[in-house]
């Protein structure tokens, strides 16, 4: 998997009450990676649902891989890289938030890396 064969979101994100625009995805093996970008003065939260993840940050050399279970969240700007890894699909959970006291640290669960 390659980030710059990556194309953009295609689902779009649906608005949420005032705070937060969020979109489910699903991904299966052998599929281009997708694009997840979270501009400037917001909190992304990527949460897998189910399969397993593999994540990397544009401008980062971490990878990293969450699983069933597991969030990551970080501040924008940033641009994130997913693509399933393994057999299943993968299932997840894209949510932008406002910008708030713990944006760019992992919460419990989740992978740690891609840091800014």
């Amino acid at each position: 998997m390659t980030p710059s064969s990556a194309p953009a979101l295609s689902l779009p994100l649906r608005a949420m009450p005032a705070a937060e625009a969020c979109a489910a995805l699903l991904l299966h093996a052998g599929e281009p990676v997708r694009a997840l970008p979270c501009p400037r003065g917001r909190r992304a939260v990527l949460e897998v649902l189910s399969g397993r993840a593999w994540i990397t940050r544009h401008g980062c050399g971490d990878d990293v891989f969450l699983g069933a279970g597991q969030r990551l969240v970080l501040a924008g700007p940033a641009r994130l890289y997913v693509g399933a890894d393994g057999p299943q699909p993968l299932r997840l959970r894209w949510a932008l938030e406002r910008d708030g006291p713990c944006a760019g640290t992992p919460v419990p669960g989740a992978a740690g890396g891609l840091a800014a």
